[in-house]
């Protein structure tokens, strides 16, 4: 995983455009991997510029992993939840599915659009009300959460919900559900004990790409909103393309996307050996 993030972090040294003429030289990336693994060697992680400042990657690399683990994980959990609670428990009430309705209507639409449309409408807000809950000032950071961690559950959110509703159709007639029901079990008895323990291998193999579609909208979120995060290292807004950066950045966020995952894991486990299998 190292080395791949190296060769994705050194591509733009690695094939580069000089006087209209592309450039293709692989051993720019071997250069910078070696002075990278030299910083290691002595300790330091190297060092980045924001703006006209040089600073250090070891002094920022926690503060900024925490303010993205903070959006990747709420982003996650929320779309979660919410495929759980509206894909399942509520699925058979007609006002839920004439939302999920909405929702694929809206997943036809790419998720960056969605973000630019609500990031248009947040500005429209502050016109009308002069209430300000977003920041697009390249000059100064965002001082709110909930509203980039809104935006961010959007796309996880609409994907997993329609992979529990459709799992939700398909299971809902089965003959041992059906059974059940006919045995006098209870409405919610049947979702929780029998319905949910058939969605949630479905449900598993789809969370590495709900976290994967969080994380394509970190970069975007982040960069858009002035969200200081991990991504800050890979795209700065007033700063050139360090590699030592770049490197710890990305790498930083894979590991975020892993320990995401495990706490998604351990939550859902926890929530079945409570509930489900009491």
């Amino acid at each position: 995983m190292f080395f791949l993030v190296i060769a994705v972090c050194g591509g733009p040294f690695m094939l580069y455009t000089q006087k209209e003429e592309i450039v293709f030289e692989p051993g720019n990336i071997v250069v910078h991997a070696v002075y990278l693994i030299q910083q290691f060697a002595e300790g330091s992680l190297g060092t980045y510029y924001s703006g006209q400042t040089e600073r250090s990657i070891a002094e920022d690399i926690l503060p900024f992993a925490i303010s993205s683990f903070k959006l990747l994980f709420s982003s996650v959990i929320v779309a979660v939840l919410a495929s759980i609670i509206f894909g399942l428990l509520l699925q058979r009430f007609r006002i839920v599915r004439q939302f999920q309705k909405v929702l694929n209507l809206l997943a036809t639409i790419p998720d960056f659009i969605l973000i630019v449309v609500s990031i248009v409408g947040a500005v429209g807000f502050y016109k009308m009300t002069n209430i300000r809950i977003i920041t697009l000032s390249p000059v100064s950071d965002s001082d709110s959460t909930w509203f980039p961690i809104t935006l961010l559950s959007i796309g996880p959110t609409i994907f997993l919900m329609k992979v529990v509703s459709l799992k939700y159709a398909q299971i809902g007639g089965e003959d041992y559900i059906k059974t059940a029901l006919a045995k006098g079990m209870g409405i919610w008895h049947v979702l929780i004990h029998h319905v949910y323990k058939n969605i949630k291998p479905f449900l598993i193999a789809d969370l590495k790409k709900t976290i994967a579609i969080s994380v394509a909208n970190l970069f975007i979120v982040e960069y858009l909103l002035n969200v200081v995060g991990l991504t800050r290292f890979i795209f700065s807004k007033d700063g050139s393309y360090e590699f030592n950066a770049a490197v710890m950045g990305l790498l930083g966020i894979i590991l975020l996307s892993i320990l995401v995952y495990g706490l998604i894991r351990l939550i859902l486990y926890v929530i079945e050996r409570a509930v489900v299998y009491k």
